[in-house]
């Protein structure tokens, strides 16, 4: 049995932050592994990392399976935020697959 590896389109948006590699890599992988587990066919996902002031946010909307998810966390790292994004979303995906086969 062949399988089907899925795509994972991951847009980053730059705010009032330089982008660097390191960064766009980092963010990329993480969370292409994060919707690698979940989603069961071709995903896209829009991440905009930005800076205010000494807050650090990053922010995810994700379109997987047919449902839109979003997530959004700050901290005073922008790769803290963007672990704890993964987390979040992470967790918004487990609810959303058990919600699922609990009605199967």
């Amino acid at each position: 049995m062949t399988q089907k590896t899925k795509i994972i389109n991951v847009n980053i948006t730059f705010r009032h932050t330089e982008a660097t590699d390191a960064l766009r890599t980092y963010a990329t992988d993480k969370i292409t592994n994060c919707l690698q587990k979940f989603a069961h066919q071709d995903t896209d996902a829009h991440l905009v990392l930005s800076v205010e002031k000494n807050r650090q946010i990053a922010e995810v909307t994700a379109h997987v399976d047919g449902s839109t998810l979003n997530a959004k966390e700050e901290s005073d790292k922008l790769y803290t935020a963007i672990d704890t994004l993964v987390d979040t979303l992470s967790q918004q995906l487990r609810k959303k697959k058990e919600k699922l086969t609990a009605h199967h």
